[in-house]
């Protein structure tokens, strides 16, 4: 659930400046008029302006305001394309971090695998896999330092998972890389070591 979330909140810093650039582009196809006031009171007074002078009128052709509605549909369509793939890629994620961490909970035998399917259990079910406290979660209510703490407990309890599943426990510090924390997970469920020590 993490890093659909991560994933969302990238796409939408990704297109947040696109919509920057859209935006004055799709203004320029507004047609600025300036109407002059009819009042007895502008025309008898003759101020020696010449009323030319400031007419602010214009009118753009047909083909720069068709460019400045291609190019916002263009936005909008790599914006529809950036969010479809945001949510496809979120989650293709977060299903194999979840078939993963099953498998992972099948294997040290744990009494509840259908955890990892639910977004605060699996993190109940890795701290319990790990050995750690899930109460310890409640910590995430703490701004800042919350989230700081459970990332650091969620390590400790990847580097026992390691070490009960047969593999060197600094294998863990692989979850701080993005894509190697996939990686990792694949290999503690389905790696042929055999554990060390059951969980229940």
């Amino acid at each position: 659930m993490r890093k659909l979330i991560a994933s969302i909140i990238l796409s939408f810093a990704l297109l947040l400046p696109l919509t920057m650039v859209a935006t004055p582009v799709l203004a320029q196809t507004d047609t600025v008029t300036s109407t002059t006031d009819d009042s007895s009171y502008y025309d008898s007074y003759d101020y020696g302006y010449d009323d030319s002078y400031y007419d602010f009128s214009y009118d753009l052709s047909d083909t720069d305001a068709e460019a400045g509605v291609l190019a916002g549909l263009g936005v909008m369509l790599f914006s529809g394309v950036m969010l479809v793939f945001s949510i496809v890629v979120g989650l293709g994620s977060y299903i194999y971090c979840s078939l993963a961490l099953m498998k992972i909970a099948k294997r040290m035998d744990h009494e509840n695998p259908w955890f990892a399917w639910i977004p605060i259990l699996n993190m109940v079910l890795l701290l319990q896999l790990g050995d750690q406290n899930p109460v310890l979660l409640l910590l995430l209510l703490i701004p800042g330092v919350g989230a700081v703490v459970v990332g650091v407990l969620s390590i400790i309890a990847l580097m026992k998972i390691c070490e009960k599943r047969g593999y060197d426990k600094m294998l863990g510090l692989l979850s701080l890389i993005p894509v190697a924390s996939y990686v990792l997970l694949g290999i503690l469920a389905w790696g042929k070591k055999e554990p060390a020590v059951a969980v229940k």
